[in-house]
Order: structure tokens, then C-alpha cells, then sequence
């Protein structure tokens, strides 16, 4: 016990003596910091200005890189440039002709984007897709009016004619001059796309996603090797630069022209809401790069991608669309200038096409017409059946009026729905009046043609002219 008594005590005290060494050590004062010899701090600073040295050049090599690939882009949308804009800007004709825009940055513009048929060794085209399109970028609102390429127009220094044939004439200037008189709007910018940037440009993007409404088959409408482009089946699917060339040119329709541009519009529409995709952006550069030897545009390629880049999110319900309304009467589409101009105001205000009315393309085809002679002169009435078999109407019976008492000549109706109809067959008489028929005229066909004795002097004057 004594023993283990000793040790405890003895522990006591070590336990003591540490406690108070302890205390002495916390009482130490710290020591001093003691500098690192002379060839140590030589060695420190090289290793710190080497650090700098490192992350200087680190830098520069980056700003030289930046550099380099901003001036490669700088180069890039200067070739581009060089390429679509440089005979558009040097055209004097054509920049006089074009409207200027407004100075301040993304407001609204107007673009006549055409579609070009030249072939090798062309020395003039004529335009095989004409649309007006109006731009907001800062609304994210297009607006596309197409103008049927058979429309009947006056060309200045040229008379009437189709207004596409105003680019065979005398250029691009000539065709926005043309498209300004018939339609009072203003154009800012001019841009034609040639058959084969248009193919590649599509191709350029991975194709484009359309839902076709009708199968086609178009020989004329392709261009690809072998004409394998030429059937397209219905149905939503990714159309590659070929096949989407078909479907935006094929005219193959009982009404021709007026499918044809409604297919464009829903190609423009379904490309525009593509392209205002991230994924869609990306790819812009490489479709303007592929369509740029075969466009000639008064803007340049980076105003372009800018304008891409500010529609960006662009919703298809902000795509609105229309056709200007015509008659077609062969060689030409006649225009209906009372909704022409309610189209081109709502384009003009900003408002949107489909609080416009507009009425559905006639096509003389489908079309009945019963031709009577109620003037009691011979031949009139087959002379009045011939004209209109001739401008496509369907004429399914001709014969006499119950009385030969008609001093002019009537084009009769019998409801509001056939009204369109009935000014289409007296737009392509040289005489007519129109009238609703309320019961007083028995025919079962769409239209009912009385001929009258004004017949024989209308159509002299018309053969004269």
C-alpha cells in the first residue's frame, strides 16, 4: 500500500510540475519571425515572376486567339458579303428603286424575296416566286404576301403583262418598281435565291420539317439528278433540299399558282420557326455560307444572322400569311384591287392578315356554265360558250332564251356562295352585267350566261383591241 501510495503522490506532483510548465510556456512571448536568407528570397521572387510570366503569356495567347477568331469571323461575314451583296449594292437601278429603311436598329422592314429560274448561260430570268414580306424583329412578327407570278400588271416602259416577266425586262429593278406601282407598298431590301442555293441552303440546316397536305408528282418542279425528287407523299416529314424545292414549286393543282404559293407560305412558316431555335441559330451561318454563291441580297450576311438571332423564340402564330386575290383568266391572274388594298393596309398598320376578308381563288374548271342567246342573233351564244371553254370553264349546256328581248348581256347567280364564280365567268366575257338571280331564272348549273344584243359590238371592240 505504502508503495502505491508513493506512486500516487508522485504522480500528484508530475502532474503539478506540468500544469506549471504549462502555465510557463503560455507565458513565453511568441518568436520572432526570423527572414529567409538572401538567396532564399532571390529564389522566392523568380518563382513569382515566373508565375506572372506564365499567366501573361496565358493570356495573350488567348487574347490572340480571340482576336484571331474575331477577325476570321470579321473575314467570314466579309466574304459572305462580297459574295450576296456585292452586285445587289452595285445595281444603282435597283438601290433607286427600293424605299429606305428606317435608321434605327431592328425596326420594322419590308423584303421582296424571289425565287430565281435562271439556268446556266441565262443572261436574264423571270421571277418564279414572288413574296413581300414584312419584318418586325422587335414584335418577333413576319408578315409574307405572296403576289401570283401570273398577275396581270402594268411594267413600266413595257405595257401589261405577268409581273414576273418585269424581272426579264429589265432586272431587279425593274420588278420592285413593278411590284410598288401594283400594290402601293414599300420595299426596303431585295433578295433572290437561285434553285440550287435554295436546295443547298436546306440541305445546309439537316432539312426542314413540313407537313404536306396532298401527294405530289412534279417532273417539271425538279431539278435533282435522275428526277427522283419528284413524289412527295402526305404527311408531316423532314424534306431534304430537293423534295422541298418540289413542294414550293410544283403547280400541279387544279388551281395552280394558288397551292403553289400556299405551300411556300407553310414552308416559310415552318422554316422560320426552325431556325428561331438555339439549335436553329447555330446552324444559320452554314446555310447562309451554302446559299451565298446562289443569292443576291441588299442585306448583308450579318445583318442576317442579327435579324435570326432577334426572332429568335418567334411563336408560328405570329407568321401570318396571305395570297392577293385574283381571277385567273388565261395568260393572266386578274386581281382583286378592293382586298389587295385591306391586305396590304393590315401589312402596312401591323395587324394581323386574318382579320382581313378574303375570299377563296376561282378555278374556271370546276366552274358550270349554262350559255343561253337572248338577243335572237345566230351564233352568239356559241361564240360566248367557245370564249368561256377556252379560258377553262366548264360550259355544260348551251341554247336559247325563252325570249330574245335582252339588250345586254347578264351573268346570273343564284346564291352568295357562287357570287366569286359569277365575276370570274363575266371577267372573261368582253360584256356582262352581274346579277343575283332571287328566283327569277331556271338553270342548275353554277352560272347562267344570257347573251344580249350589246354581244356583237362588245366583242368586235374586244377582237379590235
Amino acid at each position: 500500500m505504502s508503495v502505491s501510495g508513493e506512486g500516487y503522490r508522485r504522480s500528484d506532483r508530475h502532474k503539478k510540475a506540468r500544469r506549471r510548465t504549462g502555465s510557463a510556456r503560455r507565458a513565453v512571448p511568441p518568436r520572432p519571425i526570423v527572414e529567409p536568407a538572401p538567396r532564399m528570397r532571390v529564389h522566392e521572387v523568380q518563382r513569382k515572376h515566373a508565375l506572372k510570366r506564365r499567366l501573361a503569356i496565358g493570356a495573350g495567347v488567348l487574347a490572340v486567339l480571340m482576336l484571331a477568331a474575331a477577325a476570321y469571323g470579321l473575314l467570314w461575314f466579309r466574304s459572305l458579303d462580297r459574295r450576296i451583296s456585292k452586285a445587289a449594292l452595285a445595281d444603282t437601278k435597283l438601290q433607286q428603286a427600293l424605299d429606305q429603311p428606317k435608321k434605327e436598329h431592328l425596326e420594322p422592314f419590308t423584303v421582296l424575296i424571289t425565287g430565281s429560274d435562271a439556268r446556266p448561260r441565262d443572261t436574264a430570268s423571270r421571277a418564279d416566286t414572288i413574296i413581300v414580306a414584312r419584318v418586325d424583329p422587335k414584335a418577333k412578327k413576319v408578315w409574307l404576301l405572296s403576289i401570283p407570278r401570273d398577275l396581270r400588271a402594268e411594267i413600266p416602259g413595257h405595257g401589261v403583262g405577268k409581273i414576273n416577266a418585269a424581272k426579264f425586262y429589265g432586272g431587279d429593278a425593274l420588278l420592285v418598281e413593278t411590284i410598288k406601282n401594283a400594290t402601293g407598298l414599300e420595299i426596303n431590301h431585295y433578295v433572290d435565291i437561285g434553285f440550287k442555293g435554295f436546295v443547298k441552303a436546306v440541305d445546309a440546316i439537316g432539312g426542314v420539317w413540313v407537313d404536306v397536305d396532298k401527294p405530289i408528282d412534279d417532273w417539271k418542279a425538279d431539278i435533282s439528278p435522275g428526277k427522283k425528287a419528284k413524289k412527295i407523299e402526305p404527311g408531316y416529314q423532314l424534306l431534304d433540299g430537293y423534295h422541298a424545292l418540289v413542294y414550293v414549286r410544283s403547280r400541279d393543282f387544279p388551281d395552280a399558282d394558288f397551292t403553289r404559293m400556299r405551300h411556300q407560305q407553310e414552308f416559310f412558316k415552318a422554316l422560320a420557326k426552325q431556325m428561331s431555335t438555339p439549335s436553329g441559330i447555330v446552324k444559320l451561318p452554314a446555310a447562309v455560307t451554302a446559299i451565298s454563291e446562289y443569292m443576291s441580297s441588299t442585306l448583308p450576311a450579318g445583318e442576317i444572322v442579327r435579324i435570326a438571332r432577334a426572332l429568335q423564340g418567334i411563336s408560328p402564330d405570329d407568321i401570318y400569311a396571305a395570297t392577293i386575290p385574283g381571277t385567273w383568266k388565261s395568260p393572266y391572274v386578274y386581281p382583286d384591287t378592293e382586298k389587295m388594298q385591306l391586305l396590304v393596309q393590315a401589312m402596312n398598320a401591323g395587324r394581323p392578315f386574318e382579320s382581313t376578308p378574303t375570299v377563296e381563288p376561282v378555278v374556271p374548271s370546276q366552274v358550270s356554265v349554262t350559255v343561253r342567246n337572248g338577243a335572237g342573233i345566230s351564233g352568239v351564244a356559241a361564240a360566248a360558250a367557245d370564249l368561256l371553254k377556252r379560258a377553262g370553264f366548264n360550259v355544260v349546256e348551251v341554247g336559247n332564251a325563252n325570249q330574245f328581248v335582252y339588250d345586254r348581256t347578264l351573268v346570273v347567280y343564284a346564291t352568295d356562295a357562287a357570287k366569286a364564280k359569277a365575276q370570274a365567268v363575266a371577267a372573261a366575257l368582253p360584256t356582262g352585267d352581274l346579277v343575283p338571280s332571287r328566283g327569277m331564272y331556271s338553270f342548275k348549273t353554277d352560272v347562267l350566261v344570257v347573251v344580249g344584243k350589246d354581244w356583237t359590238a362588245a366583242a368586235a371592240t374586244s377582237t379590235a383591241h
